[in-house]
């Protein structure tokens, strides 16, 4: 058999950690203490161990819950149907939470996937690309003949998750407390934003109007459109006013990169 090239060993060796392909005679040597199977193995193991401490790091409140033996064993499991596609680890978690909704465990609990989808929103929001909120004052920039049509363009880091549980509940008490609180879910669901503010993820509940609003405007619909919307929830003569003041919140908690407000017409 002829010497391996390095680009051949390393593929050999890469295969055989990802699928445990069984042509490794090539790939160490045997000892008195270890066959080649049982050297490999433990290259094989440390591999997966390694990807379930990233996902330990990800997902802490998940882990809390499930209990340290039973996430690492639901990890393995997902490793196995989602094996890593990355060089970097930071994405390794991002199937997780669908994973867990068709799994057993997150079948039986929906506090599971729920809690796991929140976990991720909050890295996906800590690493999303940075840039400068628009202000109140942009807003008083505008003339009434462009309010009908603004739009709004909202932060990278914002993200939204709904939830018929207490996972965000769960999550405060096993990350800031340390502790474990009880799952508790409802037939009530509801709608959480998340966004990073300076260095810190920061998150609150929203209620059934302000969600459809601001997704509205996520679907590039504009403030007339979102007033449409919003007599579901409000009498028509308070609608503008209403939405008015979504705007001047999302404003303050820094959600909105920048408001697009058709062009003002000069008169002549």
């Amino acid at each position: 058999m002829h010497s391996l090239t390095l680009a051949e060993l390393q593929n050999t060796l890469q295969q055989y950690l990802l699928h445990q392909q069984n042509n490794i005679d090539s790939l160490t040597l045997e000892t008195a203490a270890f066959t080649r199977q049982q050297r490999l193995a433990i290259y094989y193991d440390a591999y997966r161990l390694r990807l379930i401490d990233a996902l330990h790091n990800d997902f802490p409140a998940l882990e809390m819950t499930l209990g340290t033996e039973d996430f690492a064993q639901l990890m393995a499991e997902y490793i196995a149907q989602h094996p890593s596609q990355h060089p970097s680890l930071r994405w390794m978690g991002g199937k997780l939470p669908l994973f867990l909704r068709t799994h057993p465990t997150g079948q039986q609990q929906s506090a599971i996937f729920e809690l796991a989808e929140f976990e991720w929103a909050q890295i996906m929001s800590f690493d999303a690309e940075d840039s400068v909120p628009a202000t109140l004052d942009d807003l008083r920039l505008l003339k009434n003949t462009q309010w009908l049509d603004l739009q709004l363009e909202f932060q990278p880091s914002l993200q939204i998750v709904s939830c018929f549980s207490n996972a965000p509940n769960i999550w405060n008490a096993a990350i800031k407390d340390e502790s474990r609180i009880a799952i508790e879910t409802s037939s009530e669901e509801k709608t959480w934003l998340i966004w990073r503010s300076e260095l810190q993820v920061v998150y609150r509940v929203m209620n059934q109007s302000e969600t459809w609003c601001l997704q509205a405007f996520s679907n590039h619909k504009n403030f007339a459109d979102a007033c449409e919307g919003l007599c579901e929830w409000f009498p028509v003569d308070q609608v503008p006013l209403k939405a008015a003041q979504y705007l001047q919140q999302w404003l303050q908690d820094g959600l909105i990169k920048s408001i697009i407000a058709p062009p003002i017409e000069n008169s002549h």
